[in-house]
């Protein structure tokens, strides 16, 4: 049982970069490296395995389209379905407006939390390496 509890919080390892990325910004502790790798790890982390929902395109209908939501990893990758996969960065999501393409980034807790994960650490690494 203890094993499966560590296996459900490693899914969230990223969440403690970006603690750590915040907690020594007011330090001198690190170099410009070692911020530059906390921040590559964060972003690797929110693109492909972030716990979020998939946000495929499932269907259109005139000017309304209908998403996918299925549990995924990270803001590029889909969900089990095969199709899923990479269908965010297919010819499909190339064609919609900002305001569809952003739709999944923003659905649910998940998603909104590592849509500011992302940001806020890429925000935070960047003045730790001007620092």
């Amino acid at each position: 049982m203890a094993s499966r509890s560590r296996s459900n919080l490693w899914r969230f390892w990223g969440y403690g970069v970006l603690a750590l990325l915040l907690l020594s910004l007011g330090s001198n502790a690190f170099g410009p490296g070692i911020y530059a790798v906390l921040v590559g790890l964060l972003i690797f982390f929110v693109l492909f395995q972030a716990p979020v929902y998939c946000g495929a395109i499932n269907r259109r209908r005139g000017a309304d389209v209908d998403f996918c939501r299925n549990n995924s990893t990270g803001l590029i990758l889909g969900c089990h379905l095969r199709q899923h996969k990479w269908s965010k960065l297919g010819q499909e999501w190339w064609s919609l407006g900002w305001r569809q393409k952003t739709k999944g980034i923003w659905t649910g807790a998940a998603a909104k939390l590592a849509t500011v994960s992302g940001v806020v650490g890429t925000v935070t690494g960047i003045i730790g390496v001007i620092k």
